[in-house]
């Protein structure tokens, strides 16, 4: 690899990432008007015209709050489980198309290499509990991990069956060829899996018994403030954002879909949008 292709992959990552970051920070907005409207209330609504500049607010209240390290605690354990958990939500992304043609590297084993790395960031949590030294971190950590290993296998054997019909584990072939039909209406089943397993590794409720409050206490993330805890939140939205993306990729078509008849930009940024 040229220092030019490596100089090209590092500003696809950095430009990536911004974008994410972005998408997290919309993302926990709508959710916490969402929850707002359900529970009739308003939300966020002081920060920002009704409230859209909250999560930038909370965001920099999380980063500028003191890192409190607990003495009990496994030092070297517990600064870099925040990374590994992060570093696999992220590196997900170098193969994810969010559009035909905006992708960091499109590689023909892209789904076997989404579904090897998915399962790293479980060791994170993992590590969190154990560099924590809480019982209550340990008890979440503990949980995460066993509920990953019971999700992991109805979750690969949905992208299985998308493998098996799309005769590819590339994922712009996979959404190349849903032009006609949407694996969806192929695979129910198979997007009911997906969905429900991929819910339940992002610990997301009804899922979110390693975190659970009313139980452990916030899990292994009970020992962590400021920026690491920041590191973990990011992480889980990211995830989440990932399983949406994935979802529209492997069985509603992304932009192959024939509703998105345009070319050039449009086309893209109709994908992007979808």
């Amino acid at each position: 690899m040229s220092l030019s292709d490596l100089s090209a992959i590092v500003a696809k990552s950095v430009m990536l990432l911004a974008a994410i970051s972005a998408v997290v920070l919309i993302l926990t907005y709508a959710e916490r008007k969402a929850l707002a409207r359900i529970q009739q209330r308003l939300g966020p609504t002081r920060v920002g015209f009704g409230g859209i500049l909250q999560p930038v607010a909370d965001a920099l209240k999380l980063l500028t709050k003191e890192d409190i390290l607990p003495s009990w605690a496994d030092r070297g354990v517990y600064w870099i489980a925040p990374v590994a958990v992060f570093l696999p939500a992220f590196l997900l992304w170098v193969t994810i198309p969010v559009a035909r043609d905006v992708v960091v590297e499109n590689l023909d084993m892209g789904l076997f290499y989404i579904t090897a790395v998915s399962v790293l960031s479980v060791m994170g949590l993992v590590m969190a509990g154990w560099g924590s030294a809480n019982k209550w971190a340990v008890l979440g950590a503990l949980r995460a991990a066993g509920q990953l290993v019971s999700y992991e296998i109805p979750f690969i054997m949905a992208i299985i069956g998308i493998a098996m019909l799309s005769q590819s584990l590339n994922l712009r072939t996979i959404v190349d060829q849903q032009n006609l039909v949407p694996f969806a209406l192929l695979q129910p089943l198979g997007l009911f899996l997906f969905l429900t397993a991929g819910l339940a590794e992002l610990g997301r409720t009804p899922f979110d018994i390693h975190h659970a409050e009313s139980e452990v206490i916030g899990g292994p993330f009970v020992e962590y403030s400021g920026a690491h805890w920041a590191i973990f939140f990011f992480a889980e939205y990211m995830n989440t954002f990932t399983i949406a993306v994935l979802t529209v990729l492997l069985f509603w078509g992304g932009w192959a879909l024939p509703v998105m008849p345009f070319d050039g930009l449009a086309h893209s940024t109709l994908s992007l949008l979808w």
